[in-house]
């Protein structure tokens, strides 16, 4: 599998405080079944969570070096998740932003409670700079979970959508989980990430019981979609594929062993 969105970086937001830490974290990955992680942290305008790309660049190589020295084969990436701000074009046109590895997509973090006044116009302007986006964990933006019906102005303009694999297992409130299953119903998720923090608390270990849940509402064609082939799809800068409805619908209730799936997609 493939995660998109990851605090794996040590020190340099609210993700792991230590290189050790950082090791951890990339022990779970591996366990979890993930081959190629990309490194997220927060780019908040008006913040000391402002990154450079270079910086975030240097404490990959630093990463992967170690992960290499510990024998631990899983690749890290460079990326931002970037919260929404109408600054955002210009910040791109200043080159302050960093996409998710080589790719001209920007992860983009919804709010917590409301989307900012124009928020469609800050979309046009990033797109028509020839960028794609990757809305990260709208289930958790209180102002969509009571107003599901919004997403589908989001798929209008072309903007994917990634959910949170322990949004699934109620880890970010009642609402989110809601909202999180609507999408997933309706078949509105392109990928799904851990937004993991920690080897602890919100560890990628989470998606092993994500996993088993996910399958019995989607499926495992849908599950392989969601975790490996668009998250690839991604990192090649191709289009993304939607989930398949029918196997939404067909879906039977009986569930694989962890991992099962993955092996025989």
């Amino acid at each position: 599998m493939i995660d998109l969105h990851s605090h794996l970086l040590p020190g340099i937001d609210d993700g792991p405080a230590t290189a050790r830490a950082s090791l951890e974290m990339g022990r779970i990955y591996k366990q979890a079944g993930y081959s190629r992680v990309v490194a997220t942290p927060h780019w908040i305008l008006g913040t000391g969570w402002t990154p450079t790309p270079s910086e975030i660049a240097n404490q990959v190589d630093t990463l992967n070096q170690r992960l290499k020295q510990d024998k631990i084969s899983l690749e890290v990436l460079p990326g931002m998740e970037v919260a929404l701000d109408p600054e955002l074009p210009a910040a791109l046109d200043e080159g302050k932003l960093q996409p998710l590895g080589e790719t001209s997509c920007l992860l983009l973090e919804t709010p917590y409670q409301m989307l900012p006044l124009g928020w469609q116009r800050i979309f046009f302007a990033i797109k028509s700079r020839g960028y794609a986006v990757l809305l990260a964990h709208p289930e958790r933006c209180a102002q969509l979970a009571e107003n599901p019906q919004m997403i589908n102005a989001f798929l209008e303009l072309d903007i994917y959508m990634q959910v949170n694999w322990d949004s699934f297992l109620g880890y970010q409130g009642r609402d989110s989980a809601k909202l999180a299953r609507y999408m997933a119903a309706k078949g509105f998720i392109h990928c799904l990430a851990t937004d993991s923090h920690d080897p602890h608390n919100r560890s990628p270990d989470s998606v092993k019981r994500a996993a088993v849940e996910l399958e019995r509402l989607i499926g495992s064609e849908n599950l392989r979609i969601l975790a490996k082939e668009n998250p690839s799809r991604v990192l090649k800068n191709e289009a993304l594929v939607p989930m398949r409805q029918t196997a939404i619908h067909e879906t039977s209730g009986k569930i694989r062993p962890w991992l099962s799936w993955l092996k025989k997609h």
